[in-house]
């Protein structure tokens, strides 16, 4: 069938899923995925989060594209990852 993307539909269906990575230790992952309009801050047309969060909820590990990143965190969203508390395009 053309005109679909299998694989972005399967990315799609990833969103508001939670699973439990580790259960003795208590780490976790969510996933947030929503298809908007492509614009030029988000050309593929997602709003998305991918993250690992430790035992006490803190986030561990994130990709998102929910803000700017950088230092300034001003200006336009970007796609960026989150390391404990550091931020990197």
């Amino acid at each position: 069938m053309y005109g679909r993307d299998s694989a972005l539909d399967t990315l799609l269906d990833l969103d508001g899923i939670t699973l439990i990575v580790d259960q003795d230790g208590g780490h976790w992952v969510r996933f947030v995925v929503t298809q908007i309009p492509p614009t030029p801050e988000k050309p593929h047309g997602l709003d998305y989060s991918l993250t690992l969060h430790g035992p006490n909820g803190e986030r561990l590990v994130g990709f998102d594209n929910a803000h700017p990143a950088g230092k300034q965190k001003r200006g336009d969203p970007q796609d960026h990852r989150h390391h404990i508390r550091t931020m990197k395009p």
